[in-house]
């Protein structure tokens, strides 16, 4: 290499040793660079909650990968505003971030404040919980005064709950086992307290079902935004935003009522007055700006157009805030 570039011109050797510089370092490196987007900690941010707004999803294996990448926290479930994070860029060679996408059957607690707390398949004590917590069928959560609690599916079909809420999660699966990632998620939870709001979100254009039992009724809805409160008497009202949301009551919707334990004697027995009509199995639609209140006797009014006013204004918008933020990375 000596004699060969003492043989050159001098604007030659310039250029070889140029070259030289770029080619080298290219051919024993050890690994592709891989490029990352910041992201500087705002309040009611957590890591599942950035995953999902900028990557579509959240699971364990993509846990992992920021794990590697943001070595410089300590915990990230103890995230603060005003921390950096490094996301690997979506389009990054490596790791191949879409391929640690998964059809997962499982919803991730992406945000809470005040005092929540969780079981396992409705054993044991209630816990705290802690962020990027993930829940599955039969678990449970619950708020408590001055607390609230959003998690996001995979679909990043979203419930949030108000305090004073108890929430179960009775199925999250897929229509499919084939092709799961593209086929429509079913999802199904129960709320015998509080208020909910609940944004059903389209996955590759494909319609998923999620239902939520109450007391009294069932709500089924389809790429729909909405909110319910469930009273301590199980007085139940469905407001609808975005879409329309199908609910139905009945003999077969209700929750029996609750029977005499073993060994108890029923005490005496009052002559019955008038009988009731006999509860029929209804529908509602309700549509974009209408509600529907469902008594603890099971039976439902007409749909109708509502004001929200006060606490149920700010709980509203946000959450519709919070909506917005969730798409903004999209």
């Amino acid at each position: 290499m000596r004699n060969v570039r003492n043989k050159l011109p001098r604007a030659g050797q310039f250029f070889l040793m140029a070259i030289s510089s770029v080619i080298f370092p290219l051919l024993f490196s050890a690994s592709p660079q891989v490029s990352y987007k910041k992201f500087v900690v705002r309040r009611g941010d957590t890591a599942s909650y950035l995953a999902i707004r900028y990557y579509g999803f959240f699971n364990d294996s993509l846990f992992a990968v920021l794990k590697k990448a943001n070595a410089h926290i300590a915990d990230l479930n103890l995230i603060h505003p005003g921390d950096s994070l490094l996301f690997p860029i979506r389009s990054a060679p490596e790791p191949k971030l879409e391929a640690l996408r998964t059809a997962a059957s499982q919803a991730v607690l992406t945000f809470y404040e005040g005092p929540v707390k969780y079981r396992r398949s409705g054993k044991g004590d209630f816990l705290p919980v802690q962020p990027n917590l993930f829940l599955g069928p039969n678990d449970e959560i619950q708020t408590r005064e001055k607390a609230r609690a959003e998690l996001v599916l995979d679909n990043r079909s979203v419930i949030r709950l108000a305090a004073n809420s108890h929430l179960k999660i009775t199925k999250i699966a897929r229509t499919e086992k084939t092709n799961a990632l593209t086929q429509p998620m079913q999802a199904q939870f129960d709320l015998s307290l509080g208020a909910l709001w609940t944004r059903v979100n389209k996955l590759f254009n494909r319609q998923p079902k999620l239902d939520v039992k109450f007391p009294t009724a069932i709500a089924g809805v389809q790429g729909t935004v909405y909110r319910a409160t469930v009273a301590a008497d199980s007085v139940t009202n469905v407001r609808v935003y975005e879409g329309n949301v199908e609910v139905r009551g009945g003999p077969g919707v209700m929750r029996p009522q609750q029977g005499l334990r073993p060994g108890q004697v029923p005490g005496p027995q009052q002559v019955p007055g008038p009988q009731q009509v006999p509860l029929e199995t209804w529908v509602r639609l309700v549509r974009a700006q209408q509600q529907v209140v469902i008594g603890k006797d099971g039976r439902a009014s007409e749909p109708n157009r509502f004001t929200d006013q006060g606490a149920d204004l700010a709980w509203v918008r946000w959450n519709q805030q919070r909506d917005r933020d969730l798409d903004a990375e999209r």
